[in-house]
């Protein structure tokens, strides 16, 4: 009876120990499964000094003719490409390819892929014979066992990225194999417990308490972001309402003693005015952690909340902008105080409302400080680094938690400026060196592929570690970001990050981010405050051609396509430019032994009669083709050419049209289609000139 009696309070004394409120918390030689999943939300966790032997890297699909030069020192290919296509894996086993090897004990915390098939991927784990998980690719990214049944960890975006976010735990080893016709692309992030971790054995079945930690997540993300993800919150609020007068920068707030802020709002009055963009980008936040001369976090206020320019609504877990609130829950210790700073670069004065929570804290002896730093661009890397974009370099001991990055991309496309191919903005790779190696432990598959989301579809998207938040369909703007809670990057030294950017800026294709990281008091943050000219109106202009009186063939409403193959998102040949409105073209494919009609449809207002134009380009690959609108007027042209991709900018004929619908058919005239080879249409658009 003695035991049962004070068991409670044994239980209470041993948590008390073991995670203390003020974040301190050590590992626990027993790592419960339930106690993994909830790092997925545990903000507190990202402010401890990672200690010796706790690591986060990745295995991805990356063009292995990236190389080290081990006898010059110097990175050879280091521009390779062909992520997914070249032979993207460690070994074969037979048929197989073993896609990722890890020894324990530790943890698989993030899968994404951007073509997932139907060829199963196992894992096995501490040596067994007997795959954990034995699953065609596709599958890992849909409620296939009772593991992956959790909506808001397991997901394909609306940018047609596959995510799986469940951790996957191994005590002694790990190793992943795919069967033939698994897919293309693959990312397995995995972190490292320090030596001597027992970790609770994975079962995809799933005990009560696994389900029950990962139903408590995922019910957080698919119904409570924007909401505090700190549990038991008994936290002290402070709120100010200030009007910054045009020109002055003031310390709004400011915390005495040691402890914590755990929640930062922030609320702009004017939001919905004309000039808020150019009010966020010339607006900035400073945060200083124990009286420091140079702040550790400094950016454009919006920039900082994760998102630009203007004020775009979205909700991750960290961040995120709501009808009431720009928000930020990252967890932000000082020891000797806290100073939250706003400054007004804008010609007209700000009215903001802030809200600050913090708790108080013993002490912080193991716990870092936050940074976050905007920028554009950074001194460039040697030749044989190209084209590696300098994104954070920083010396100490901390963690890597993500990024905010803004493109600015008004032609759209591809570039051949930047080498042999045509590619696109999102093709850079993300590569992390931790602690001074030489080869990055993190090399990723393309820009968009650490963003969670794929093949730079253009889609808005929101989940708790990422987001995309405007969709200017490739041209103009594209803000996205990454937040890595569970799969945070420790270093002890030092850590430096670099982004694959292809673009040259003059393409016009220039970046502008935030980069967010932990880092121990005495460890150097390069970044410094960044010039008002140098931050607002840097955006290299760019007129796209746009046709009037034109109907766009990415616009056509497709009836009936006999071939079943159709690209109306596709953009033309960069040098084509000139004369391709909107820079986007359809290809239609004409295959052998088909009938070859494709039937379309669009509408045209007004009623009159019209000459009738279309503007095509002409290829290698392309052939005759019969054009016919309204079953009426009706024309054959020969687009096939030996040389270079041109336009063909020609008059179909004149015909009076009704307003309304309109019907244009398409269908392949020429010789008959070869074996194994096809005829493609690329068509600009049709334009109408009233007679």
């Amino acid at each position: 009876m003695k035991s049962i009696k004070f068991f409670p309070l044994l239980f209470v004394l041993a948590l008390l120990i073991s995670c203390s409120v003020d974040g301190q918390d050590q590992d626990p030689k027993d790592l419960k499964y339930s106690d993994l999943v909830y790092r997925l939300t545990d903000m507190r966790k990202l402010a401890t000094k990672p200690k010796k032997g706790e690591t986060s890297q990745m295995w991805s699909s990356y063009d292995r003719d990236s190389k080290l030069d081990s006898a010059t020192g110097k990175y050879v290919d280091w521009d390779a490409n062909i992520d997914g296509l070249r032979p993207q894996y460690i070994r074969k086993e037979g048929d197989n390819e073993v896609l990722a090897e890890m020894n324990g004990p530790g943890a698989i915390v993030r899968i994404w892929s951007a073509s997932p098939k139907e060829g199963k991927v196992k894992i096995y784990i501490d040596g067994k014979e007997t795959p954990v998980v034995n699953e065609s690719f596709i599958d890992y990214f849909k409620p296939s066992i009772p593991a992956f049944d959790f909506d808001g960890l397991v997901y394909q975006t609306s940018a047609r990225g596959y995510n799986n976010y469940v951790p996957i735990p191994y005590q002694k080893s790990c190793k992943i194999v795919a069967e033939p016709g698994w897919g293309q692309y693959y990312q397995f992030n995995y972190i490292s417990f320090l030596e001597g971790t027992e970790v609770e054995a994975f079962d995809p079945k799933l005990q009560e308490a696994q389900k029950s930690a990962l139903t408590e997540v995922n019910d957080f993300f698919d119904n409570n972001l924007g909401k505090s993800p700190y549990k038991n919150e008994d936290f002290k609020t402070e709120t100010k309402e200030i009007n910054l007068p045009a020109g002055e920068k003031q310390t709004v707030i400011k915390l005495d003693g040691t402890g914590a802020i755990t929640s930062l709002k922030i609320k702009v009055k004017d939001r919905d005015s004309s000039t808020i963009k150019e009010l966020l980008r010339k607006n900035s936040i400073y945060l200083k952690w124990d009286g420091e001369e140079k702040a550790s976090v400094w950016s454009p206020l919006g920039d900082f909340f994760g998102t630009s320019p203007g004020y775009n609504l979205y909700k991750t877990l960290p961040m995120g902008m709501t009808e009431d609130w720009m928000y930020s829950y990252w967890y932000m210790p000082y020891e000797k105080g806290a100073e939250l700073i706003l400054e007004n670069d804008f010609d007209q004065p700000v009215s903001l409302s802030v809200e600050v929570k913090y708790e108080n804290l013993e002490n912080t002896q193991n716990l870092t400080r936050f940074h976050a730093k905007w920028h554009r661009d950074l001194e460039p890397y040697p030749e044989d680094r190209w084209p590696d974009w300098r994104w954070l370099d920083t010396e100490g001991t901390g963690r890597f938690v993500g990024a905010h990055l803004l493109v600015w991309n008004p032609k759209g496309g591809s570039c051949s400026l930047a080498g042999p191919g045509y590619w696109w903005w999102g093709e850079g790779d993300e590569k992390f060196f931790v602690d001074g190696e030489k080869f990055p432990s993190t090399f990723g598959t393309g820009t968009e592929d650490y963003f969670g989301y794929a093949w730079c579809d253009p889609a808005k998207f929101e989940r708790a570690f990422h987001s995309q938040t405007l969709n200017n369909d490739n041209m103009g703007y594209q803000p996205m970001n990454r937040w890595q809670i569970i799969d945070n990057v420790p270093f002890q030294k030092s850590f430096n990050a670099s982004l694959e950017k292809y673009f040259p800026n003059d393409w016009p294709t220039q970046y502008a981010t935030v980069v967010y990281w932990y880092l121990n008091s005495g460890g150097t943050d390069p970044l410094n405050v960044v010039p008002l000219d140098k931050r607002y109106g840097y955006e290299t202009q760019y007129d796209v051609l746009r046709v009037d009186k034109a109907v766009e063939g990415e616009n056509l409403k497709i009836v009936s396509n006999s071939t079943d193959r159709l690209n109306q998102d596709a953009f033309a040949n960069e040098k084509l430019y000139k004369n391709v409105s909107g820079h986007k073209i359809m290809i239609w494919w004409a295959l052998p032994d088909n009938k070859n009609v494709l039937k379309t449809q669009f509408t045209w207002p007004k009623t009159g009669k019209y000459d009738v134009y279309a503007n095509f380009i002409k290829a290698q690959n392309s052939g005759k083709f019969k054009i016919t609108l309204n079953g009426k007027l009706s024309k054959t042209f020969d687009l096939k050419t030996d040389g270079d991709q041109e336009t063909m900018h020609v008059k179909l004929g004149t015909m009076t049209i009704k307003g309304g619908t309109q019907n244009l058919e398409v269908k392949y005239a020429g010789d008959p289609i070869a074996k194994e080879k096809d005829s493609l249409l690329f068509l600009d658009y049709l334009q109408f000139e009233e007679k």
